[in-house]
């Protein structure tokens, strides 16, 4: 068979399909082939130059690259790019030299520059450059492209800041951050609105995490059961915190504070309901509520009668009051742990009835006679409530602690009536600061009476010990249980 010289015999390939449609979905590489140094025995008959049409690839040459295992060990000389790290050096079908990637086996162009490279790396594969630092002066392609900048997504997360830090909507009027953010993006002032602009954002970013929880509520698998809580704010504003429970579609229990909201009026139960009543309609779930868990107040019993009537009252269902109320679990250990130490009276312990004749001093010493009443609890209630009635007292027993331990400390705390597990708290509190406020309450002599014993310290490690198992058995999370049994109904 006579041998075709002068005739260019093209690598094997497969075979492609006749519509165009086919090199836009997955196109395959061109096939490459690697530059090799001749070995010693070749002639140089044999070596011939790559810019000649005729010359015949060898086989040693022609080797597919999608079988060359590159060496990930070898050692690329000093001075040389990054990119022969991930890359290895081919032929490519019109005679040109190329740079083919050995994570994708994509084929580059090689020219004098990298910057094809080092954009493929970093573009598809995140691989920059290690060795690269801030004061490189290489004018390629990829060191002065600009990746997009969306002004909609930059306002987005100027809000977010905002929100976190409970900033005013005057900081983002702000020219110290102007000049800050020109430093590092120029473009991101474009970001920059008006006090006005930033609250309307606020809204509509609002409006739209509403509209998410509205979604994700009408595809539970159970009813929305409802608990809130009242308190007044430090500006003397009464306010209500709404949160519902439910149960997805993964059947895992779910809770979203949907709502807090300022009361108009008493806390009574006609003002709660009316504003429990506008947050179900607003989340489109009045004839979805399940059950209701608040504490042992009347006005909550009040707010479930007058919730059921105004739902009734505009075509609703409604529901069965009796039924669906629930008692928080914590309030009432709470209300037993306060009674098993302090008596069915505790509250009466802040208060003394209104006498013309009494001054403050007196009330007080009055008060403080009462609490010693009770033994060691009682005594460091008054020593605490010292402490903390001023801020020259805080600072002064702060200091003590801080010459006593060397170490920051905190300011004393005191139980509350309403704050779950507080009286554990402060007997806490005193017991790993025993040295401090023995001392504190012998330099104070309004403290001498409330001074504690050797035996006063052992009994409130009694009841420190006492109260801390009742509350690891009553104050645990009840929302931690974040599965349900499928083989039981949704509302069991």
């Amino acid at each position: 068979m006579r041998a075709h010289a002068h005739t260019h015999i093209m690598p094997p390939s497969q075979k492609l399909k006749g519509t165009l449609s086919n090199c836009w979905v997955n196109p395959r590489p061109s096939k490459v082939y690697p530059v090799r140094p001749p070995s010693k025995e070749m002639s140089t008959a044999t070596v011939t130059s790559t810019s000649t049409s005729t010359s015949t690839p060898t086989p040693s040459v022609s080797q597919d690259l999608e079988d060359l295992e590159p060496n990930p060990n070898k050692r690329r000389r000093v001075g040389s790019s990054y990119i022969w790290d991930h890359g290895t050096k081919v032929l490519r079908i019109d005679g040109s030299s190329g740079w083919q990637c050995i994570h994708c086996h994509h084929v580059v162009p090689l020219v004098s520059s990298t910057s094809n490279q080092r954009y493929h790396l970093r573009k598809i594969h995140k691989i920059t450059d290690p060795d690269q630092n801030a004061n490189d002066q290489q004018t390629t392609l990829d060191t002065h492209m600009l990746r997009p900048f969306r002004v909609d997504i930059a306002r987005k997360l100027l809000v977010e800041y905002h929100v976190e830090r409970r900033m005013p909507f005057l900081a983002i009027e702000s020219p110290a951050l102007r000049r800050l953010l020109e430093y590092f993006e120029p473009r991101s002032v474009k970001a920059l609105t008006t006090a006005n602009t930033l609250r309307a954002d606020y809204v509509r970013y609002f409006e739209i995490a509403k509209s998410t929880i509205i979604n994700i509520l009408s595809r539970a698998m159970s009813n929305i059961h409802l608990t809130w809580d009242l308190w007044t704010s430090p500006n003397f504003k009464a306010m209500i915190a709404i949160t519902a429970h439910w149960t997805n579609d993964s059947w895992n229990v779910q809770s979203i504070l949907m709502a807090i909201r300022e009361i108009e009026g008493d806390h009574d139960g006609e003002n709660i309901s009316q504003c429990v009543h506008a947050v179900v309609k607003e989340f489109e779930i009045v004839d979805r509520i399940g059950y209701f868990t608040g504490d042992n107040a009347s006005n909550n019993d009040t707010a479930l009668r007058c919730l059921n009537r105004r739902i009734r009252a505009e075509g609703g269902i409604g529901f069965d009051v009796g039924e669906r109320r629930l008692r928080c679990f914590a309030h009432d250990m709470q209300i037993a742990v306060k009674g098993l130490l302090f008596g069915p009276k505790a509250k009466e312990l802040e208060t003394y009835e209104e006498t013309a004749d009494v001054s403050e001093e007196e009330k007080e010493e009055w008060i403080k006679v009462k609490w010693r009443a009770f033994g060691a609890i009682g005594k460091l209630h008054n020593i605490i409530k010292y402490i903390r009635i001023s801020p020259k007292r805080r600072a002064g027993f702060k200091t003590l602690l801080q010459d006593l331990e060397k170490r920051s400390v905190k300011v004393p705390v005191m139980d509350n009536d309403t704050r779950w597990g507080s009286v554990a708290t402060m007997v806490e509190y005193g017991l790993e600061n025993r040295d401090g406020i023995d001392m504190y309450c012998c330099e104070q002599t309004a403290l001498a009476a409330d001074t504690l014993s050797d035996e006063d310290w052992t009994e409130l490690q009694t009841v420190d010990s006492t109260v801390n198992v009742i509350d690891n058995t009553g104050y645990q999370d009840l929302g931690a249980i974040q599965t349900v049994d499928e083989s039981r109904s949704v509302e069991e």
